[in-house]
């Protein structure tokens, strides 16, 4: 008895559906980078957003001690002067 080994080999239409597969998984594949690209690109934009919200906010905090500090210096320039006007009496 002599064995013969069959090869299974796939129709056309077998071989059609199986890149028909393939390029259904291809095309949800594509969806579903493109839904998470959109996604990343809004979540950038809004945390671009609040990166300039908080520049601002530290600028106008920086502008804000700047001016404390320069009415603070200008009290003590007053006070300062106050005590020099005492020593020369």
């Amino acid at each position: 008895m002599t064995e013969t080994k069959t090869r299974w080999e796939p129709t056309g239409l077998e071989r059609f559906a199986h890149l028909e597969d393939k390029i259904y998984r291809v095309v949800e594949s594509f969806k579903a980078i493109r839904k998470e690209n959109e996604t990343l690109r809004e979540e950038n934009r809004q945390l671009k957003a609040e990166l300039e919200a908080l520049r601002e906010s530290k600028f106008e905090s920086l502008a804000h001690l700047q001016k404390q500090r320069e009415e603070l210096r200008e009290r003590v320039e007053k006070a300062l002067s106050l005590l020099a006007t005492l020593e020369t009496r």
